[in-house]
């Protein structure tokens, strides 16, 4: 006979549905009906959240347990863990969870733990996984202990993350003070990755004088040397990355447009799912190592004069100038020897009529700023590629700036533009607002979206959207542009706004950007200037060159 109290407290969720369908007369429960008052009483409230709850009673600490619980299960272990006793189910770290089991079974005691490590086989592979859960008794009517209520939360993907910008920014740490030695390059690169958790081996190459592509050294187990020779060179031939089951061999730039000066092989460790967003990570960690090579390799060929080590940096760092349809991109360094600075743009192609523009200001510039800019730039590439919306960029940037010293109080404005939708979604961390001239007349700063610059604050980056049409154009610059000394931010965003709206109607964006450039940079300025313009609905022969 089906209990009443049972049928109403499991009405309405999919789990309540399967412990309707178990025979808990073949358990040590026995059927619902003969449940003693507390283990019902926790029945009914597990059942009635969406937490991750689970009950377990009786002495095989039978299992009960929500439709948030189900998720922590994975493939394999649900629907069979509903009505089975609790080490059997979690037999392979029954030995890490039985002391508090027991503290609560045998003395009565509560259990708290945080971000706790488990190795579980619950989707048929063993995984990585972090829970932050308490342990409490369920007392019954001789207040003895009878059962046990976890109260659970997975905190694995944000554990998983925090783990992985911490290496990056301790490997961007450590490889931002190594200027002129490959082989400190090479160690610091290979000692903290040869005990990274998310890294099961590591391998880096490193052309010689001649050209010839050399083993600088490895790290971790040795499947990191079963790619096979002739695929690095393939990869440094053509600058093209390949993808080996969990490895990935990814070339590291040198000068833009130029032979890579390395490869980097990267494998994945197998106790965590392999997804894009794992692929992202290591080429992120390719990313940054191959900047900090380039940077080292051009400072070892240094011979004459530190303006063609900076141009080559500038080169290697910033891209020419766009190659899409309708987008112009122009770079000016600040006065001075050096021909590289902290202000940065990127043109990121994101699929069919979908693009990012990205503009932003690191404090400083010379080579030191330049550093944090290629790093903070590559970590922007690699958000944007993993398809996330501009304000969630900015908040992986937050939380990368806080691990790059110097990087705190850059500027960003993240934009990207759906040529399908006719919209723009923007996002900016302290970073001027750009100005919006319509087709139609008239210009307008867009100050929607507008959050603290990077590492200040830790609130949820805002989002603007933007209606655009065909010919409305869009100017994003960083401050050396505007700025003047004794002179407010107000007037020369005034100055900037009463620019673009006097450019000629359907002049070619080019052009725009050059007049642009010509009209409002400051004489002798000291700062770098950065700009993008981009024109909605642009043909071909608009050319932004």
């Amino acid at each position: 006979m089906r209990s009443p109290w049972f049928q109403r407290v499991t009405a309405g969720s999919a789990t309540g549905a399967l412990a309707r369908e178990v025979d808990w007369a073949a358990t040590p429960l026995g059927v619902p009906g003969t449940w003693p008052t507390a283990l019902r009483l926790t029945v009914e409230m597990c059942f009635s959240t969406r937490f991750p709850v689970l009950v377990t009673w009786g002495p095989e600490l039978t299992m009960i347990y929500n439709d948030g619980y189900r998720e922590m299960l994975g493939s394999e272990k649900h629907p069979g863990a509903m009505g089975a006793p609790l080490a059997e189910v979690w037999k392979e770290v029954w030995d890490d969870l039985l002391p508090s089991v027991e503290a609560v079974m045998v003395r009565g005691e509560p259990t708290w733990e945080i971000d706790r490590h488990l190795v579980t086989n619950r989707s048929g592979y063993d995984e990585d996984v972090y829970f932050t859960y308490s342990y409490s008794p369920i007392r019954d009517s001789s207040d003895q202990v009878g059962g046990l209520l976890d109260i659970v939360t997975e905190t694995t993907e944000r554990v998983v993350e925090q783990r992985r910008m911490r290496l990056l920014g301790e490997l961007s740490a450590a490889l931002s003070t190594v200027r002129d030695d490959l082989d400190a390059l090479a160690s610091a690169t290979l000692g903290l990755l040869g005990d990274a958790e998310d890294v099961l081996a590591a391998a880096l190459y490193v052309r010689d004088r001649d050209g010839a592509l050399l083993l600088r050294g490895s790290a971790g187990a040795s499947r990191g040397a079963d790619v096979p020779d002739e695929v690095v060179e393939r990869v440094a031939r053509t600058g093209a990355a390949e993808d080996r089951g969990r490895t990935v061999v990814v070339p590291l730039a040198g000068v833009a447009g130029g032979t890579p000066v390395g490869v980097m092989v990267l494998t994945g460790a197998g106790r965590r799912p392999w997804d894009e967003a794992y692929r992202s990570y290591l080429l992120l960690v390719a990313s940054i190592v191959g900047a900090a090579v380039g940077r080292t390799v051009r400072h070892q060929t240094e011979v004459e004069h530190l303006r063609e080590v900076s141009d080559t940096l500038q080169a290697a760092i910033l891209p020419e100038g766009s190659s899409l349809v309708g987008v112009v991109a122009r770079y000016r360094p600040a006065a001075g020897d050096l021909a590289v600075g902290g202000d940065w743009y990127d043109v990121v192609e994101l699929g069919p009529g979908r693009r990012a523009l990205v503009v932003g200001d690191c404090v400083g510039h010379g080579l030191d700023a330049a550093a944090r800019m290629g790093q903070l730039r590559a970590a922007t590439r690699a958000l944007l590629l993993e398809d996330r919306s501009p304000a969630d960029v900015l908040d992986g940037l937050d939380r990368f700036a806080r691990t790059l010293p110097g990087a705190e109080c850059t500027t960003v404005f993240c934009a990207v533009v759906d040529e399908v939708e006719h919209a723009v979604v923007h996002s900016s961390a302290g970073h001027l607002p750009p100005v919006l001239r319509r087709a139609a007349g008239g210009a307008e700063l867009l100050v929607g979206g507008r959050g603290a610059a990077l590492g200040i604050s830790t609130a949820p980056r805002p989002e603007a959207v933007e209606r655009l049409s065909d010919g409305d154009l869009l100017v994003v610059c960083t401050d050396g542009l505007i700025e003047r000394r004794q002179e407010s931010l107000r007037v020369g965003l005034d100055r900037l706004v009463a620019e673009v709206a006097s450019q000629p109607a359907g002049a070619p964006t080019a052009s725009v950007a050059d007049d642009l450039l010509r009209a409002l940079t400051p004489r002798g300025g000291q700062d770098d200037v950065a700009l993008v313009v981009y024109r909605a609905g642009a043909v071909a022969d608009d050319d932004g060159r």
